[in-house]
């Protein structure tokens, strides 16, 4: 049975890795983790946060996934949507869901990410409804 969800693998192009950092290291302020050796000659990058774990793995035919998507909870939306704004990322705000303060961007390879406020994430709901 299923106890939780250890990490989410998001594709990157061949060679990208330094963009990889310079978003998810220095935007999304996540902190980057050594890849162990066995997996490092693949290339990507690991990346860690307050209960959030991502792995980027080299895709050969890479495409980006612009359907499925991680979710992150933030705790200053408003100050992630402007530092990705002014990094010349998209921000698309998305209030199809009541209650729910959320954004979609992509990284820098064009897959989608979709950022909500800290406390209104579906597993903070669901955690509060038991």
């Amino acid at each position: 049975m299923i106890t939780g969800l250890d990490h989410v693998q998001i594709a990157m192009p061949e060679g990208e890795e330094e963009k990889a950092r310079s978003f998810y290291a220095g935007i999304l302020g996540l902190r980057e983790v050594e890849k162990p050796p066995s997996l490092a000659v693949r290339g990507g990058c690991w990346f860690e946060g307050p209960g959030t774990v991502v792995h980027l793995g080299v895709q050969k035919d890479f495409r980006p996934a612009t359907k499925a998507h991680a979710a992150f909870t933030v705790a200053d939306l408003e100050g992630l949507q402007r530092a990705l704004q002014e990094a010349g990322f998209e921000v698309i705000p998305d209030r199809a869901v009541p209650g729910v303060e959320r954004f979609y961007s992509s990284d820098p390879f064009g897959n989608r990410l979709e950022f909500i406020r800290d406390g209104q994430g579906f597993l903070q709901r669901m955690r509060a409804a038991e």
